[in-house]
């Protein structure tokens, strides 16, 4: 079990028996090396609360050897496109001193969005750890999910320009095809319900921008 490898001071029986609990959903991340079996390397285990519009994460790891492999962002980049397509607004967690950086990364902020009233009594609080909140993107644009900066949240429903964002680079041309990549919104624009936007890969020659 990658909870209890990688968070050896919470009780195997307290991560059972969140992890099974009806009212709690787990997005786990596989990995296969050549012919082996599929493994699960890294999972988030969280509670939706569907009418107050915010989930919390309740558990968040990556087996030790991933953790460099951006394996973590991939994960919460697409736990977040899950809650989004059921109208969440915003994602919030206690944070350890050594997880600060990782949810800083993924859009988390100490400067709440959230009301309180909207989460008080609902949560577990733990001593030690930080409060975060990470607002969603209320357009359920899909494959692009602001990650990469503190306190650059989604405001009237659209990234700002400038914004560093994590981009899934679609190529079928390409052996990078379909990786993730930090990118900086350049442009952006507003069709019907849809905002397009475009984007430079940082650390890329510019002839990649879309």
């Amino acid at each position: 079990c990658v909870y209890k490898w990688q968070l050896p001071e919470m009780p195997p029986t307290y991560i059972s028996k969140l992890v099974y609990d009806r009212n709690h959903r787990t997005m786990c991340l596989m990995k296969a090396r050549g012919d082996e079996k599929k493994k699960v390397i890294g999972g988030i285990t969280y509670r939706p609360f569907y009418k107050r519009g915010f989930a919390e994460i309740v558990f968040c790891a990556v087996i030790g050897h991933e953790q460099v492999s951006g394996c973590g962002t991939q994960l919460m980049n697409h736990v977040k496109e899950h809650l989004g397509k059921d109208g969440i607004t915003h994602f919030i967690t206690f944070a350890d001193d050594g997880a600060l950086g990782f949810f800083k990364k993924q859009g988390f902020s100490k400067n709440l969005s959230l009301p309180k009233s909207k989460y008080d009594g609902y949560i577990t609080e733990y001593n030690g750890g930080q409060l975060m909140d990470c607002k969603l993107d209320p357009t359920g644009v899909s494959r692009l999910y602001h990650g990469l900066g503190d306190g650059q949240n989604v405001s009237d429903g659209m990234y700002p320009i400038g914004a560093r964002v994590e981009v899934q680079f679609l190529s079928d041309k390409t052996e990078t095809g379909r990786r993730w990549y930090p990118a900086k919104i350049l442009r952006r624009k507003k069709e019907a319900k849809k905002i397009k936007y475009f984007v430079h890969y940082i650390g890329w020659n510019k002839k990649w921008d879309q």
